[in-house]
Protein backbone atom coordinates (compact mmCIF):
# COMPACT_ATOMS: atom_id res chain seq x y z
CA UNK A 1 0.00 0.00 0.00
CA UNK A 2 2.41 2.49 0.70
CA UNK A 3 4.58 2.01 -2.50
CA UNK A 4 1.05 2.22 -4.15
CA UNK A 5 0.45 5.82 -2.50
CA UNK A 6 3.53 7.21 -3.10
CA UNK A 7 3.37 6.26 -6.74
CA UNK A 8 0.16 8.44 -6.81
CA UNK A 9 1.32 11.02 -5.05
CA UNK A 10 4.25 11.57 -7.23
CA UNK A 11 2.16 11.26 -10.13
CA UNK A 12 0.03 13.92 -9.09
CA UNK A 13 2.48 15.84 -8.49
CA UNK A 14 3.60 15.37 -12.29
CA UNK A 15 0.00 15.83 -13.30
CA UNK A 16 -0.47 19.25 -11.83
CA UNK A 17 3.11 20.69 -12.64
CA UNK A 18 1.74 20.24 -16.36
CA UNK A 19 -1.67 21.78 -15.59
CA UNK A 20 0.05 24.83 -14.18
CA UNK A 21 2.39 25.05 -17.04
CA UNK A 22 0.05 24.91 -19.32
CA UNK A 23 -2.11 27.84 -16.94
CA UNK A 24 1.01 29.61 -16.90
CA UNK A 25 1.41 29.96 -20.64
CA UNK A 26 -2.47 30.75 -21.56
CA UNK A 27 -1.92 33.18 -19.03
CA UNK A 28 1.61 34.27 -21.00
CA UNK A 29 0.05 34.77 -24.03
CA UNK A 30 -3.41 36.73 -23.30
Amino acid sequence: MEKIRLKLKAYDHRVLDRSVASIVEAVKRT
